[in-house]
């Protein structure tokens, strides 16, 4: 232990621990940007320009663009809160014709970024205000029907199987069990086995008593059958500071929800691409 005495007080220093030695080295670094020349940028920006110019419809901007040694960057959803397309610095010009094209239209080449990059927009399609239509949403629909459609067939195998203990349960094809431990009402438990969050489990705990068998639930990766083996009264005391720091931050999130209802229910059109 050493008395280090510094200009402004005196420190009280101890090694507690010590790596081992080892040789380290001084490495001199020679660094230059790779930067390319104004030939370079003509002849890129010629070569460009003459693609659009050859494919000036949708269809064939995107049947030949990766042919041509172009990156094609589908982007679905556009909105007016943006400020830019597809990640490109200074594409705020690409961002407003979009936003008043037609749908089918191609644009005219933007030169976007510090100079170094060079951009072309096609308007596939306008989602109307209000709700997406079905074949929007088809594919999120499908997987939805689909978890469905799979917890009811084994909530129905489970149920003809006459299953009456956890050992039962246990004993059905494809079943796999876990233990989940230390299952909280802050937040849904995490279910190793399936790699999920799972809200339902949080709530059977919350009522069921130990060693109470539960009925097939479905969950959000699964069914579950669900017993608690054991419970457990975690030894804190009323801390009243921490509980209105936590009632504040609830609150502000609350707030937060409202002023999005407020923004919502005031029909306020974004027109926040025009000016940033």
């Amino acid at each position: 232990m050493t008395n280090l005495a510094l200009g402004q007080a005196n420190v009280i220093l101890q090694v507690l621990d010590r790596k081992d030695v080892k040789d380290k080295y001084k490495v001199a670094v020679v660094k230059r940007p790779v930067e390319f020349s104004k030939e370079t940028y003509n002849k890129a920006y010629n070569d460009f320009s003459q693609f659009i110019v050859a494919n000036n419809t949708l269809e064939k901007l995107v049947a030949n663009a990766e042919d041509a040694g172009y990156r094609l960057y589908p982007k679905n959803d556009l909105y007016s809160s943006e400020h830019g397309i597809g990640g490109v610095r200074a594409s705020k010009d690409a961002l407003k014709w979009a936003f008043e094209a037609k749908v089918g239209e191609v644009s005219g080449l933007y030169e976007c970024g510090e100079s170094d990059h060079m951009l072309v927009v096609g308007l596939a399609a306008i989602h109307p205000e209000g709700y997406r239509s079905l074949a929007a949403v088809k594919n999120e629909l499908r997987e939805e029907i689909l978890r469905d459609k799979k917890a009811e067939k084994i909530m129905a195998d489970m149920k003809a199987a006459n299953a009456t203990s956890f050992d039962q349960y246990k004993a059905l094809s494809n079943a796999v069990t876990d233990s989940v431990k230390h299952v909280t009402f802050a937040a849904p438990a995490y279910v190793q086995a399936l790699r999920s969050s799972e809200p339902m489990v949080s709530a059977f705990a919350s009522v069921a008593k130990v060693g109470q068998l539960s009925a097939p639930i479905k969950g959000a990766a699964g069914v579950f059958v669900l017993q608690p083996y054991a419970e457990e009264k975690m030894n804190e005391t009323f801390d009243q500071k921490a509980e209105e720091t936590t009632l504040e931050n609830m609150h502000a999130r609350m707030a937060t929800q409202f002023l999005n209802d407020l923004y919502l229910n005031a029909n306020v059109k974004d027109t926040r691409y025009l000016f940033f």
